[in-house]
C-alpha cells in the first residue's frame, strides 16, 4: 500500500506470511524518493529476514564492522577521498580488470550476443585456455574445420533446419580441429591496426587544411 507521509500509516497492520497483526515498527516500510511516497509492504520483519537471506545480510553487516575495525587507517583514508579520486580508482581497477581477462571477456560477450548465452567469466576463462581467444570465430579453426563446418551446415540444411552458424563451429572447436591456442591471431587485429591508421591519416589531411 502507497502513503504519502509517514503519518499516514496505520498503527497496526496484518502480515501476509504469518497471519499476524503486528505494530507498524515491525512491519516492512521503504521510502520512494523518486516518487516521494511510503511503500507498506505486507510482511513483517522477521518474515522478510526469514524469507529473503537476512542471515546474509546480517553475516556482511558482521564482516564489514570486523573489515572497519582492524583497517580503521584506511577505512577513514578511504572516506576522506573526494567523489574525484574514487571515481579514478574505481575506473583504475576496472581498467586493470579489463586487461586481466581481456579475450575471456571478449568470449563472453560473443556468446551472449549470438547465442543468448550468459556465461560467467571463470567459465570463459576455461574456453579461452581450450579454444583459445578466436573461439568461436571462424579465425581459429584449421582448413580441415572449415570444411568440416561447412558439411556439418550443408548435412543440417537437407533435413529442413536452419543451422546456427556460431553453434555449427562451435561443435567443431569440441571435435579438436582449431589452431593451437598461443598460434592463434588475435581477433580483429589487423581491423584495428587499419582504423588506427585511418585515423591518424584523417588528422594529419585535417592539419594540412588548417596550415593552408
Amino acid at each position: 500500500m502507497l502513503f504519502a507521509s509517514l503519518k499516514e500509516l496505520p498503527a497496526e497492520y496484518r502480515c501476509r506470511l504469518c497471519r499476524a497483526v503486528k505494530p507498524i515498527e515491525r512491519m516492512i516500510v521503504v521510502r520512494r524518493k523518486r516518487e516521494n511516497t511510503i511503500l507498506l509492504r505486507p510482511r513483517c520483519k522477521d518474515c522478510h529476514n526469514a524469507r529473503e537471506r537476512g542471515h546474509r545480510r546480517e553475516w556482511k553487516r558482521n564482516y564489514l564492522r570486523r573489515w572497519r575495525k582492524f583497517n580503521a587507517e584506511l577505512c577513514e583514508s578511504y572516506w576522506r577521498r573526494s567523489a574525484n579520486e574514487k571515481r579514478e580508482i574505481y575506473n583504475r581497477r576496472a581498467y586493470e580488470y579489463f586487461q586481466r581477462h581481456h579475450h575471456a571477456i571478449l568470449i563472453q560477450g560473443r556468446l551472449r550476443r549470438r547465442l543468448g548465452m550468459s556465461v560467467p567469466i571463470a567459465e570463459a576463462e576455461k574456453l579461452l585456455l581450450k579454444f583459445g581467444p578466436c573461439y568461436p570465430t571462424r579465425a581459429g579453426l584449421t582448413p580441415k574445420g572449415l570444411r568440416e563446418s561447412e558439411r556439418i551446415r550443408s548435412r543440417l540444411r537437407l533435413t529442413g533446419k536452419r543451422p546456427n552458424l556460431v553453434e555449427v563451429r562451435m561443435m567443431v572447436y569440441a571435435d579438436g580441429y582449431f589452431i593451437k591456442p598461443k598460434r592463434q591471431p588475435i581477433p580483429f587485429q589487423n581491423a584495428a591496426q587499419n582504423l588506427r591508421a585511418w585515423h591518424v591519416k584523417r588528422k594529419v589531411a585535417a592539419e594540412k587544411e588548417q596550415g593552408q
